[in-house]
């Protein structure tokens, strides 16, 4: 019968921050292929897998006057790893409830979405009527009968939370307002929004205008990934139309945070004071989203928490690189000696900071030696990677490549003599 044979990795440095380097394989003798397969046997492989030192600019610091603390009373919060995926840290993150002119993102993402399909132009001109004109709230200060691009309009939108830049954005891209909010409901689906539904462009109160906080972090992920030429909208940090000036009063954009790229902010007597924000240090990527804070003051004491929370107490780490291979595995009767054992997607995950590399064991398994033919993509074994009091994961080892059963011949019938129970 085939034998378990199990590979041990040990990772030589773990820091933040760091990318791990090709596997290196040593310690293994060289044996002729007959003997190997006639033995049905191969020796443990050890595999060191050094992960390098972070060169000293990417270690990052917080702005530590701003602590935990000011996620004690916080109700409402989420703090999000768009490329891992993970939720580094929450509270009531799936609740639906008013997101106010962060509602506004989606808003964007439809009119980014029309412009993609050749429908609309950041050139075109909006004739601005008197919808958009009268809409009470936050405002770019529009004039009824006014000429305006798209691209003012979203800047408008984006920068100063313009509510009569919505209206005008969603008569002019969609044909009418209620084909925009129509639209923004079908993203929502496509996106997997369960916890949302759009009942207006803008964000002000209304009966059926709702989000979670998760789909907030979900819908800004994909506003970046979708659209990442355009992300510079989101951290403008003024707006200049008809004489007037204003600020964008989004906390991480208004002081400067480090990393940040952007985000939106939101007020309404349901939904209190909110905000989404996005920063980027190094290879790591992290949303923020708050709602219902108690003031303006309390949302930036959140959000930057928050984020001095994910770069202070986690670290990135990359186990695997896409297509990596672990482990070069026997094969009897076939048309190769070895096939590649690889991970096929990369493999990486925020992990507290106070874990160190003896924390963390990764361990291969395959059967050695497997028996032709073998397929592509097939798997061939299982990846394990255990981190005391944190997690453990599992990952299957697939074949790099086909491996055809050889012809048969002398050599062959000998060895599936000795391969195969009788």
């Amino acid at each position: 019968m085939p034998r378990i044979s199990n590979v041990v990795i040990s990772l030589i440095a773990l820091l933040p921050l760091a990318v791990v380097s090709s596997a290196a394989v040593y310690g293994q003798a060289e044996e002729t292929e007959q003997a190997a397969i006639v033995s049905n046997m191969i020796d443990p492989v050890m595999i060191d897998q050094e992960i390098p030192l972070p060169s000293d600019d990417e270690y990052y610091k917080v702005d530590n006057s701003i602590g935990e603390e000011a996620l004690d009373k916080a109700k409402y919060f989420l703090l999000y790893d768009p490329d891992t995926n993970e939720i580094l840290v929450e509270r009531n993150s799936n609740v639906a409830v008013a997101p106010s002119s962060m509602t506004k993102l989606m808003t964007a993402y439809v009119v980014f979405s029309q412009i993609k399909q050749g429908l609309v132009s950041f050139n075109n001109q909006c004739f601005i009527g008197k919808d958009a004109w009268r809409k009470r709230g936050s405002t770019m200060f529009l004039g009824y009968g006014d000429i305006v691009s798209i691209e003012d309009l979203l800047r408008g939108l984006l920068v100063v939370s313009g509510n009569d830049a919505a209206i005008a954005l969603a008569e002019t891209t969609a044909g009418s307002y209620e084909n925009f909010v129509n639209l923004m409901n079908a993203k929502a689906k496509e996106m997997g929004l369960t916890s949302s539904h759009f009942a207006n462009p803008h964000g002000l109160n209304e009966v059926g205008h709702y989000m979670s906080l998760r789909d907030l972090a979900t819908l800004t992920k994909r506003l970046l990934d979708d659209f990442p030429q355009y992300s510079n909208f989101l951290a403008i940090p003024e707006f200049h139309y008809r004489g007037f000036s204003k600020k964008n009063y989004h906390p991480l954009v208004k002081d400067h945070y480090e990393g940040v790229i952007g985000g939106k902010t939101g007020y309404t007597s349901q939904g209190g004071y909110g905000a989404v924000g996005i920063v980027q240090r190094g290879n790591r990527r992290l949303i923020a989203v708050v709602n219902k804070a108690v003031s303006s003051g309390q949302r930036a004491s959140i959000i930057k928490a928050l984020m001095n929370y994910g770069f202070e107490k986690f670290k990135k780490v990359t186990i695997f690189n896409k297509n990596q291979m672990l482990a070069k595995v026997p094969v009897v009767q076939g048309s190769l000696s070895k096939v590649e054992a690889i991970v096929a997607n990369k493999v990486e995950f925020n992990i507290p900071a106070t874990i160190s590399s003896e924390d963390i064991k990764i361990r291969i398994e395959y059967e050695s030696p497997l028996v032709a033919p073998i397929t592509k993509d097939s798997v061939i074994g299982i990846a394990k990677v255990r981190i005391d009091d944190f997690k453990f994961l599992e990952y299957p080892l697939l074949a790099k490549s086909d491996v055809a059963k050889a012809k048969y011949g002398y050599v062959d019938k000998f060895v599936n003599f000795f391969t195969n129970d009788n």
